[in-house]
């Protein structure tokens, strides 16, 4: 019984979370994250290495902005930059680990 009452009450926990975090979200949270993501965004086609997914979340960050959703708009330009980070990383790897595969 006990774990059946932990089972509920964790879901409702994360989703008042969630809900205040939403809230406290303001204009000025969501540009500086959509401008961190523009930056690493530019540092990934610097290396000629930038996802797709990368640029479809950052569009939907602005225009979540635009509509005044800024939450979404900071959630979806902080995604923008973790991948565009990843991608960064990616692309630096690649330039290393290629030469394993070539044939000796």
């Amino acid at each position: 019984m006990k774990h059946l009452v932990l089972i509920a009450a964790v879901p409702a926990f994360l989703l008042s979370v969630t809900s205040t975090y939403a809230a406290s979200v303001s204009k000025a949270d969501a540009a500086k994250a959509i401008a961190a993501a523009a930056a690493s965004m530019k540092t990934a086609a610097s290396y000629n290495d930038q996802w797709l997914e990368t640029v479809a979340d950052f569009k939907d960050a602005k225009a979540a902005e635009t509509k005044g959703d800024y939450a979404t708009a900071q959630a979806k330009a902080e995604r923008a930059d973790t991948l565009a980070k990843l991608s960064i990383n990616q692309a630096k790897a690649q330039k290393k680990l290629w030469q394993n595969e070539v044939p000796k």
